[in-house]
């Protein structure tokens, strides 16, 4: 509980005084929600008439606010979903790219590789074809050789071999048929020798022919091998980039929702911030409930607002509220629901209470024989505060009452109801 001089010394620029009371630390509205309140309040009155439910609409409208504020964090939470869904589309997208950049280069090498391998197939097949043009005179002239071999061999065995009877009935000499013999032996072996030179050379050209075939039948297989292996990194290629734009195409999905999202969530921010601007306004409940407030005991108003008084102990000024008189031992009551921020004695007004009812409005209460609640203790409207007592009204009469508005104080029967007050 705080001493008279705390409460005394709390004044500040931004602080409510309450006069000899001392003062209530409240900071002022900022100019922006007074304009906000100014703005709400222009769009949306209250009538007197309506303030008198202004409880239920409250509560009506904080469940809406609850209600609004759950579906704005869920429409949040889907837009970061949607973001999140985007940025993982994205990543596998940076990863498939960073792919086909792979098999692109891949699929260049094998290209580069297939096109050696085929420009290597046609000088094959072009030295396959000049040992074929090679081959065929050879063979020719082979044959040829061969047809003239055997008929010299015809010949020479027609002539058989040199005789008695062949010298007898020959008109040559016998040197003349040895000579003619050894000319046909000697011819023979000469072609023999062409013949078989025709048949190293063709065998020569054979080998090399099938070499250059064994080579081009390699060649083939490596062709096929690289085209196979070309044709599944395009489809492997092919498969990916159909992946990517599957990929792109979520992307924009997603980032699409999530604006769309946003653009609800945002409109219900907006409608959500309207309803907190009225509940804002709901809440100065004290302020609708003006002339409809319960009195905090029932009986005669001894002393009015704004009138020239003097006390017991001889002070004199203008009264800055009002005192009713009651029994004593009747129960003091809260004027409306607030915090308690003071609880204790004050010289000159005995011991008090100030009830904090928001928006710097606020109740001062003294004259109480004893309190019931103390600083910090919430109350609601018409809960009992005190009792009143003999010994709390040696210095007074009546239970004291003051209504303050920030600095400034307020008659207390143009909030009170006055029906349940007695008027002199």
């Amino acid at each position: 509980m705080k001493s008279p001089q705390t409460v005394t010394h709390c004044i500040s620029s931004n602080a409510s005084c309450f006069g000899p009371l001392g003062c209530q630390c409240k900071s002022w509205p900022s100019p922006t929600i007074s304009c906000l309140l100014f703005l709400f309040l222009f769009i949306f009155p209250i009538s007197f008439s309506q303030a008198a439910d202004w409880k239920v609409e409250k509560k009506s409208l904080e469940q809406k606010i609850k209600s609004q504020s759950i579906s704005v964090h869920q429409l949040q939470e889907g837009v970061q979903q949607q973001q999140e869904k985007a940025q993982e589309n994205i990543a596998q997208e940076m990863a498939l790219l960073a792919e086909l950049a792979i098999l692109n280069a891949d699929l260049e090498k094998h290209r580069a590789k297939l096109a050696s391998l085929e420009d290597s197939m046609a000088r094959q097949e072009e030295m396959i074809v000049t040992k074929e043009r090679e081959i065929l005179p050879i063979q020719a002239e082979k044959q040829k050789a061969q047809t003239h071999l055997q008929k010299r061999i015809t010949a020479y065995y027609k002539t058989g071999e040199i005789g008695m009877i062949n010298v007898a009935f020959s008109a040559q000499s016998l040197p003349e048929l040895l000579s003619i013999q050894d000319g046909f032996s000697a011819l023979l072996q000469y072609d023999n020798n062409l013949l078989e030179h025709y048949r190293e050379t063709l065998s020569g050209l054979e080998r090399s022919k099938k070499a250059l075939t064994l080579e081009r039948n390699l060649l083939e297989t490596f062709i096929a091998q690289a085209s196979q292996e070309k044709e599944a990194l395009e489809k492997t290629s092919r498969e990916k980039n159909e992946l990517l734009t599957q990929i792109q195409t979520q992307t924009k999905l997603h980032e699409q929702a999530a604006q769309e999202i946003q653009q609800q969530a945002d409109t219900l921010s907006a409608q959500l911030a309207i309803m907190q601007q009225k509940k804002e306004a709901l809440s100065q409940g004290f302020s609708l409930n003006k002339g409809k407030l319960p009195p905090p005991v029932h009986g005669k108003v001894l002393s009015l607002y704004g009138q020239p008084g003097k006390s017991k102990t001889g002070t004199t000024g203008i009264t800055t509220g009002i005192s009713i008189d009651s029994p004593n031992g009747t129960k003091v009551k809260s004027i409306f629901e607030g915090t308690v921020s003071y609880a204790g004695y004050l010289p000159e007004y005995g011991n008090t209470l100030i009830i904090d009812h928001g928006f710097q409005y606020a109740t001062v209460i003294s004259r109480i024989e004893t309190l019931l609640k103390k600083e910090g203790d919430k109350v609601i409207a018409e809960e009992d505060i005190g009792i009143t007592g003999e010994t709390a009204n040696l210095m007074e009469e009546g239970l004291y009452i003051e209504i303050r508005h920030g600095r400034e104080t307020e008659d207390p029967l143009l909030w009170l109801d006055k029906n349940k007050l007695s008027l002199p």
